[in-house]
């Protein structure tokens, strides 16, 4: 399912993320309990632990629970590791596609929310794909993108891109090249630098 946002929330994908909002507490504020995040976990981390109470329950002493925590976006550990990915070519059933190295798309991973999701510049909008990682695969989930009306070519771009990861994707790293494949089209990158979230 593809939710088109006004706002441009992929910000979190290359960019930092808040929390979530809680109750306010009577009184001073409690301190909430943290949790450090590994820096590198392939699956992604297990979370803050879970309160002792049930969410919305006020603690014995009568103050509202602490609001729950969650780590802060990081990209350590991911599918694409803290690299940027530019495209320098790419094909699909019809030919070569010379717009992909042309206005190429680029793409990150972070870890937000609970999920690890690409993020995609395309030559029209930028796109946030939740992403399962399973056995050198990328299996789509919710997607979500920016609101920005193209017209012209760049707009048929966004469509191009949006289907290939309509899909689960292929991933494959060698060096500093990635490609990303499946049946709809193939996809290759050069690093383009460090994600700094």
């Amino acid at each position: 399912m593809r939710q088109v946002l006004a706002l441009p929330l992929l910000a979190a994908v290359v960019g930092g993320c808040g929390g979530m909002p809680g109750a306010p507490a009577p009184g001073p504020p409690e301190p909430v309990p943290t949790q450090k995040v590994p820096s590198a976990i392939p699956g992604g981390p297990s979370g803050p632990s879970a309160p002792d109470s049930p969410a919305g329950s006020p603690s014995p002493d009568g103050s509202a629970p602490p609001t729950p925590v969650l780590p802060p976006p990081y990209c350590e550990g991911g599918p694409l590791d803290c690299r940027i990915y530019r495209s320098i070519g790419g094909r699909d059933s019809s030919g070569e596609l010379g717009w992909l190295n042309k206005q190429p798309l680029v793409v990150s991973s972070v870890f937000v929310n609970g999920t690890w999701t690409i993020g995609v510049k395309t030559p029209c909008n930028q796109l946030g794909v939740e992403v399962e990682v399973r056995a050198g695969q990328l299996i789509p989930g919710r997607t979500i993108a920016t609101a920005m009306a193209c017209l012209g070519p760049e707009s048929g771009y966004e469509e191009w891109a949006t289907q290939l990861f309509r899909q689960p994707v292929t991933l494959t790293r060698d060096g500093r090249d990635l490609v990303l494949r499946n049946s709809h089209g193939t996809v290759e990158f050069e690093d383009a630098g460090p994600n700094l979230l």
